[in-house]
């Protein structure tokens, strides 16, 4: 029943938080609207409304959600830790650090001053900039991990006080260069899909479209990292060059997500949770569960922070992090 329910349940769910997203907002759009609007038959506003605002924002938050789950779901395979995620372990709040550089620093730098003047490069380029962070930080956490042999309860501790360190350098870099970006920034960093358009989704595609079925094509050695070390090291699996692997994938996910929409926080942790749940032996149903509901997630607490407030919005991230939060306080009082 759980496997029908993550089979076909969750891609209906998202096709309906989908079809909510684009008809509410601050301007309605009723459903005979979208018949229309598919029929050719709507007028220029419907059309500009719909197509050019709420669709790609609805498509790329879809993708932002898989990307942050799939990376929660591979840092919890290999630290064997429900409680690591992207921004739990500092590799968002490193990827932020690296994007906001490029905004303030750089941008100073070329003559930029005005504040919606934030990228001195391409889009296409931004997932790269946030890939170069991500990957310093978890370099630094692999390090302090292999190095110390940090329980899984310990490793959550250092990542965090590794994000709290990347966000007091990101915060002292807006105070000394970037007063003329910062409202922006700080927008961004609070993880929004405000402003997404038709370019954000273009440059964020080609990154889904490796990453996700690469992810779901490497069930059978997530299966042998899931048990006993010992008992994987006998059947002859290089566990630390996988564990490399998988967190260079979990970093990529995370990093190309952050560039697009900033740090969109606890979707890591609550979903690949859920996911278990739903399918408790089958990695590769869970790594589907995992894509189908980060989408669901991030979809949903958009349309919700752009309902609640009306005609203002509440980034996506404030949304998943009222919500993930207390979850998170949960698994910590379990584990402790």
């Amino acid at each position: 029943m759980t496997r029908l329910l993550s089979v076909l349940g969750l891609p209906l769910l998202l096709l309906l938080a989908a079809l909510t997203a684009l008809v509410q907002g601050a301007v309605q759009v009723q459903s005979g609207n979208l018949i229309e609007l598919m029929a050719g038959e709507a007028g220029a506003h419907l059309q500009r409304v719909v197509l050019d605002y709420r669709l790609p924002r609805v498509l790329l938050g879809g993708l932002v959600g898989a990307h942050f789950a799939l990376a929660g779901y591979l840092l919890q395979l290999i630290t064997r830790n429900p409680l690591a995620d992207a921004g739990v372990l500092g590799i968002s709040s490193g990827s932020g650090l690296a994007a906001v550089i490029v905004f303030v620093v750089l941008g100073r730098l070329m003559g930029q001053d005005t504040a919606y003047q934030l990228v001195p490069v391409t889009l296409a380029w931004l997932p790269w900039l946030t890939l170069t962070g991500g990957l310093l930080a978890g370099a630094l956490l692999w390090w302090l991990w292999c190095r110390t042999g940090l329980s899984p309860v310990r490793l959550a501790v250092v990542g965090a006080t590794c994000a709290a360190i990347f966000s007091a350098l990101l915060m002292g870099a807006l105070v000394l260069w970037g007063q003329a970006t910062s409202e922006v920034i700080i927008l961004w960093l609070a993880g929004t899909l405000y402003g997404a358009g038709w370019e954000r989704l273009w440059a964020l595609l080609p990154w889904s479209l490796v990453l996700l079925p690469l992810v779901t094509l490497l069930s059978r050695p997530m299966l042998l990292l899931s048990l006993d070390a010992q008992k994987t090291q006998t059947l002859g699996f290089n566990v630390t060059r996988w564990n490399g692997l998988m967190l260079t994938l979990a970093v990529a996910l995370a990093a190309s997500a952050v560039a697009m929409s900033g740090p969109v926080g606890f979707v890591g942790i609550l979903v690949p949770w859920l996911a278990r749940r739903l399918n408790p032996n089958r990695i590769v149903d869970q790594l589907w569960g995992c894509i189908w509901l980060g989408a669901l997630l991030v979809v949903a607490g958009d349309t919700l922070g752009r309902v609640v407030m009306s005609p203002f919005e509440l980034p996506v991230g404030v949304v998943t992090a009222l919500i993930g939060c207390p979850f998170f306080l949960y698994l910590l009082n379990r584990k402790v």
